[in-house]
């Protein structure tokens, strides 16, 4: 299939936070209706540096992709770009010893001839909608999530846990850890082949979900507003309401030209154990 983009919106702001440790690649107002590969990294605040972290790790992606000319993403290239990353931590954390560790969410999002490839790692989150209501989400990475899972704590009580804002999975390195272990593969890839025009893809760091919901985003996005609009009313609700710094995309599907009669499905591989 061929699939053509309506020009993507994307957003990155401070919120109520002195620095801006999301990052988004491609930056904002650098995409176009061509662009393919979209990811979106929130660096950790709990550990140093979460700015350069994210930037370090978007920067992983993107030159990997580019280097070898933008392949389907799979397992395989996401373990080699993973590996990168984490060398990138560790050289930076041994150049600079007052730190100690660092690490980032990731969100990503590669649109394709078979569909699209979305992986993540962490809270960021990536949405797929379609006539005002959400087909796919991501998976939070958190402990509240594998707790509820586990039946440890209800879904209600996971939403006012002291831990509901720990991380499960996160791309993170410290000094301690040993030198030349291979990285173990963590990400969710997920593989969607039933793309459609007039779908959306939204992307975001967990700054924006202190803000919007499901039936907010379903409401904005099943709009008659124009793209830019749309991403203009989130932003606006991020504004009154998150605390966290708050970054999205938003990627509309203007079309989709099918290149044979076979039946769409969504083929969806997790890569975590």
């Amino acid at each position: 299939m061929k699939i053509y983009r309506a020009f993507p919106m994307a957003f990155s702001h401070l919120g109520q936070r002195t620095n801006n440790q999301d990052y988004l690649y491609p930056n904002v107002d650098k995409a176009t209706e061509q662009t393919e590969l979209f990811v979106v990294c929130d660096g950790m605040g709990g550990a140093d540096k979460g700015e350069v972290a994210s930037k370090l790790l978007c920067e992983a992606v993107a030159d990997y992709v580019i280097t070898m000319g933008n392949p389907t993403l799979d397992a395989a290239h996401i373990q080699v770009i993973l590996n990168r990353a984490y060398e990138a931590y560790r050289t930076y954390l041994a150049q600079n010893p007052l730190l100690s560790r660092m690490g980032s969410t990731l969100a990503l999002l590669q649109l394709h001839q078979q569909g699209a490839t979305i992986c993540h790692i962490g809270d960021s989150r990536v949405y797929q909608l379609r006539a005002g209501q959400v087909i796919f989400q991501t998976k939070d990475h958190r402990q509240v999530e594998d707790m509820v899972e586990a039946g440890i704590i209800t879904a209600t009580q996971a939403l006012t846990h002291p831990w509901r804002n720990r991380l499960s999975r996160a791309v993170m390195a410290s000094v301690t850890d040993k030198e030349g272990e291979p990285v173990k593969l963590m990400a969710d890839i997920v593989t969607l082949t039933d793309v459609q025009a007039g779908d959306y893809f939204f992307m975001c760091t967990d700054g924006v979900l202190e803000a919007i919901d499901t039936y907010i985003l379903e409401t904005v996005l099943a709009s008659n507003m124009p793209d830019q609009a749309k991403s203009e009313s989130l932003q606006a609700l991020c504004s009154a309401h998150s605390k966290d710094n708050y970054s999205g995309y938003l990627i509309g599907i203007s079309y989709v030209a099918h290149t044979d009669s076979a039946q769409s499905i969504h083929t969806i591989t997790n890569y975590a154990d």
